[in-house]
């Protein structure tokens, strides 16, 4: 005997007769086992993701605090991970275009909607959102380290920058260069090289907060931005990531060394200008970290970058 799976299905609609046929629909499938929930509004919505299991959401575009195609990337402001299936009433090909393009999964008018093709669209809906959430996080992180990569850094800075200047946060930006890396892969070999980018990944993942952002920027270069420090915290912060890297030893062929790391700082109280500002002061004061000697934190300020002209 085949066992049956079960699916938790949210239907947001405020029309109760509507919510009843979706139930009589479904219910009448017999190869899943359905358990229903149900809300009539957006602002219901979290209250319920937050205490039960949900595998799909069911979403009626015309409800008493959202309306239109809105209600799409309210849905999604809310909760990204969850595949959204619309149901509407409106046969409006436009409409359910740019409910795709909100984020929805499918579109469907519910004068056309029969138990099986909505119990087909909900298995499609899952396994499509399962796909897009891979092929996102292979689009935004590093393959070899598994941090975030580049494009994600700047896509996801920008806003943490701007969100910063609005209500007057501090921001500030920490680059990080390991010292010597060519001379790595020279003596060690590539795989060596990989090894070490990884185990400080790994240190970076186990030293930083939550809210920080960190990412490979390229080579043996990294990144990292975080909100709501200041001078005296961020500075405190990269001194401990140089330590944690020169204490921590690397292994090779059954041998341990020890690597150090340059650190660049750049604050948002210092910038005139916008993100690559930011990035670009990092920049300059992790290059000064290097010609002092290396295995150093240097703190941008407007000498530093009149050196570097003057050079």
């Amino acid at each position: 005997m085949i066992s049956k799976s079960n699916l938790s299905v949210l239907v947001v609609e405020d029309n109760p007769g509507d919510y009843d046929l979706v139930v009589e629909y479904l219910s009448a499938v017999g190869n899943t086992n359905y358990q229903f929930q149900h809300c009539t509004s957006v602002q219901e919505v979290s209250a319920i993701l937050k205490d039960s299991r949900v595998d799909v959401i069911l979403l009626d575009l015309s409800l008493p605090d959202s309306s239109g195609i809105d209600t799409v990337s309210n849905m999604r402001g809310i909760n990204v991970d969850l595949p959204i299936i619309v149901l509407t009433g409106t046969d409006n090909d436009e409409l359910g275009e740019q409910a795709i393009q909100q984020g929805a999964q499918e579109y469907l008018n519910k004068n056309e909607v029969s138990g099986r093709m909505l119990a087909r669209i909900i298995r499609y809906a899952i396994k499509r959102k399962k796909m897009d959430k891979k092929l996102e996080t292979l689009a935004l992180t590093d393959p070899l380290t598994g941090l975030y990569n580049r494009r994600y850094f700047f896509e996801r800075g920008w806003n943490e920058y701007v969100r910063a200047r609005r209500y007057h946060h501090h921001l500030a930006i920490i680059m990080v260069d390991l010292d010597f890396f060519k001379q790595i892969n020279d003596k060690h070999g590539h795989a060596c090289g990989d090894k070490v980018l990884m185990e400080v990944a790994k240190l970076f993942l186990q030293t930083l907060r939550d809210v920080d952002l960190v990412a490979r920027f390229g080579g043996e270069e990294f990144i990292i931005l975080i909100p709501e420090t200041d001078q005296a915290g961020v500075e405190f912060l990269a001194q401990r990531i140089r330590q944690e890297i020169y204490d921590t030893p690397m292994e090779h062929n059954g041998k341990n060394f020890n690597i150090t790391a340059s650190l660049g700082v750049a604050l948002i109280e210092g910038v005139v200008g916008d993100f690559e500002s930011l990035i670009n002061q990092a920049d300059i004061a992790l290059y000064h970290a290097k010609e002092n000697g290396r295995n150093k934190v240097e703190l941008y300020d407007v000498n530093l970058a009149s050196k570097l002209a003057s050079k």
